[in-house]
């Protein structure tokens, strides 16, 4: 007889990544997964889920189950399965009960508040199999709880379901999250709701329509201060799969405390060993901040800032026109 399963986990625990991964692993087995979402997770697209790691796959609706024959399938998965409805459960346990196919659920527990999801609470009553995705607080201990960030501070009141990823919300242990307490300083990597730091990406770099052109493809790195973003970087590969600097930028009130120092000392160690070098492009005023990370000139990109920007840049009185490139060969 086959099991319904609920595998839970707070944010981070890679549950989605998970589940595509059991997808995958049916489909080199020469069986078909159906993969399941909720209609109203849309943050990756209608039909897709996308894991933080980089990993995707296409899905249908919970909602269209009557209309899917499920019997062509040797396994049912859904995804951000918190998010079901009672009947929706019942459903997919009659699958696993009448029909023999094993069906896995992935997804949250409980809410920022600590109250438990209809979909979670269901699944924690029918489901024969309950498995925990472990992953950690910012404290090293097992985080079991996820807190709502709202302009970097823990909220307790709101509505249940208000859909963002880790620039929203920080897993922690019951400890912290009873405490409200976060990080003195850690630094995240934001995979969803990268339009959260614009206000900040644009301290460095003064055109949303540069920056767009290297956000959804980079990667995002964000240094926290009790929660509150310090500075932020983005790290974008090229063809030749070294990477570059597109942009550093410190929040106007935490300037001159070391949070761009050791959020680049970060990224050269986090970057040593997926790359041959280091990129960044620059102005003469930041020439000096690189090289004390071992940047060096390695040549210029003519008339790159009077090419790609409306209004002329100035710089200690000059107006910028070519982009020194710097480079820094990884040990």
């Amino acid at each position: 007889m086959s099991k319904l399963y609920f595998r839970y986990g707070a944010m981070g625990s890679s549950k989605t990544a998970n589940a595509i991964m059991v997808q995958y692993n049916y489909q080199e087995r020469g069986q078909n997964a159906l993969m399941l979402k909720p209609r109203l997770d849309n943050r990756d697209g209608e039909r897709v889920v996308g894991s933080r790691s980089g990993l995707s796959a296409p899905c249908s609706f919970v909602e269209e189950l009557d209309d899917i024959d499920v019997k062509r399938y040797d396994c049912v998965i859904v995804d951000e399965a918190q998010f079901l409805t009672k009947a929706q459960v019942r459903r997919l346990a009659d699958i696993a009960d009448d029909l023999n196919i094993p069906v896995i659920c992935y997804g949250l527990r409980t809410d920022f508040q600590g109250n438990l999801f209809e979909g979670s609470q269901w699944l924690m009553a029918w489901a024969d199999t309950i498995e925990e995705i472990k992953t950690v607080c910012w404290c090293g201990r097992k985080a079991t709880m996820i807190a709502r960030l709202v302009n970097g501070a823990v909220v307790r009141t709101g509505p249940q379901i208000v859909l963002g990823g880790n620039e929203s919300y920080v897993s922690l242990c019951r400890r912290h999250w009873s405490r409200g307490e976060l990080a003195a300083e850690e630094v995240r990597r934001i995979s969803a709701g990268k339009e959260a730091f614009m206000p900040l990406l644009l301290e460095a770099d003064p055109s949303e329509a540069m920056i767009r052109r290297y956000l959804d493809a980079g990667e995002l790195y964000v240094l926290t201060v009790h929660g509150k973003p310090a500075c932020v970087a983005v790290m974008l590969a090229d063809e030749g799969g070294d990477w570059e600097l597109k942009n550093l930028a410190t929040a106007p009130d935490m300037r001159g405390r070391g949070y761009a120092t050791r959020l680049m000392e970060h990224l050269i160690k986090l970057y040593g060993p997926r790359c041959e070098r280091l990129r960044v492009g620059t102005s003469p005023a930041n020439v000096g901040f690189y090289e004390r990370f071992g940047f060096k000139t390695a040549g210029v990109r003519e008339r790159f800032f009077t090419d790609n920007y409306p209004e002329p840049i100035v710089e200690d009185g000059v107006t910028l026109t070519d982009m020194i490139v710097m480079e820094r060969i990884q040990a």
